[in-house]
């Protein structure tokens, strides 16, 4: 396989301006680059530029994807809109973390692993990726968490050592969530057993009643300044204002909904859980297996009960399709009077298959194609017993 290196940027809270677009282009003359992106695939060479300093300078995300198995996600947000003391409990070096500058706090997670066979091409990633963004905003340090989950299930923490504060709802990820869990290649059985002791993420019954209550707080100055904005023609820069205002509002209510640091587990510890959910989690499937399979033979029985019901008509639509003489048509014959077969046996009728298939395969004895894909399917007027014998002797069969 080539090599493949996808890069790709977004800038959200502001569009890039000429005199940027045209420091990027320096970086590469192949790039795709608009006001608010930056994408490129490498397969071969490299980037010049460092996505970190983009990051710091131009873009809000950062998706990096290489066919050996790395992969980069990188969020910028309003450095008052995180907790850096929260977020730094879940810092795992090689893995999770994050850096300042004057005005914004970037969020790094790192995967360094052999590629798996779900491999997925870089573009894929953004879209899926990018909602994490406005959930850390918000408070909710899911992402964190699985971030660490990730570091310390490749062995970059001590069986001793204990997990972070596990926040609330991780029982009930988001699809974004969903996403960095399989970006970053988490186990699905790890996931389940670190979810255990997480609380329900609170439930906003009424967001529009929140949002209202919010407003009714605003302080005057705060919301003129909104206004002004609105004035001058800056209406994404005043949403996003107002976006991160609510988002602080609600920041509370999540961030603080985690397990107390008395009932943190080690890495032993959720690694014993983890292969506890794993037997749970086979045993379940296993019985899902046996109920899918027990249905589709009773529907089958049925298919087959209204087929035995009908003999006379079902061999009537099977010479109409010998008769239409294309070979899609003969394989249809073919799967019909298999069906029939198994019929005819499941209802004490063999007797009369034999008979009836002894006539057609007389009425079309010339049709090789046709009796070619019988013999194959063994559907011949032969006795049962014949046909095992021949079965026995036929090395093609075994």
């Amino acid at each position: 396989m080539s090599e493949y290196q996808y890069y790709e940027f977004l800038a959200i809270d502001r569009p890039l301006d000429r005199s940027e677009i045209t420091a990027l282009r320096a970086l590469s003359s192949r790039a795709e680059i608009t006001p608010t992106t930056f994408t490129n695939v490498y397969n071969w060479g490299g980037f010049k530029g460092s996505p970190a300093i983009l990051m710091e300078k131009y873009f809000d995300a950062h998706i990096y994807v290489a066919n050996w198995g790395t992969r980069h996600l990188m969020l910028r947000l309003p450095r008052a809109g995180v907790d850096e003391d929260a977020l730094a409990s879940y810092v795992i070096d090689d893995v999770l973390d994050f850096w300042t500058t004057d005005e914004h706090l970037i969020i790094q997670w790192l995967r360094n692993e052999e590629p798996d066979d779900d491999w997925v091409e870089g573009k894929a990633w953004m879209a899926r990726l990018l909602p994490l963004r406005d959930e850390l905003r918000q408070g909710d340090y899911r992402a964190l968490y699985l971030g660490w989950l990730y570091g310390a299930s490749v062995g970059n923490v001590t069986e001793d050592e204990t997990e972070p504060p596990v926040p609330a709802g991780l029982r009930s990820p988001t699809a974004a969530q969903h996403a960095l869990a399989e970006f970053l290649g988490i186990d699905e059985d790890l996931f389940a057993a670190a979810a255990l002791t997480s609380p329900p993420a609170p439930v906003r019954a009424d967001a529009e009643r929140d949002m209202m209550q919010w407003l009714t707080r605003v302080p005057v100055d705060e919301a003129k300044r909104y206004l002004l904005l609105l004035l001058q023609g800056k209406a994404r820069q005043a949403e996003q204002q107002i976006q991160h205002g609510y988002a602080m509002s609600l920041r509370s209510a999540l961030s603080t909904q985690t397990v107390p640091a008395q009932e943190s587990r080690s890495l032993a510890k959720l690694r014993g859980l983890a292969e506890q959910a794993r037997t749970e989690r086979r045993e379940h499937e296993e019985k899902k297996r046996e109920r899918e399979l027990a249905k589709r033979r009773r529907e089958r029985e049925r298919y087959l009960a209204a087929l035995a019901e009908d003999f006379e008509q079902c061999w009537k639509k099977v010479y109409d399709l010998a008769e239409q003489r294309t070979a899609a048509a003969y394989d249809r014959a073919r799967d019909l009077i298999a069906d029939l077969s198994e019929a005819a046996s499941l209802t004490q009728r063999r007797d009369e298959f034999v008979k009836a298939l002894s006539r057609f395969r007389a009425t079309y004895g010339r049709r090789s194609a046709l009796l070619q894909r019988l013999d194959k399917a063994r559907l011949t007027s032969r006795p049962e017993s014949e046909l095992t014998a021949t079965a026995s002797r036929d090395p093609e069969r075994n």
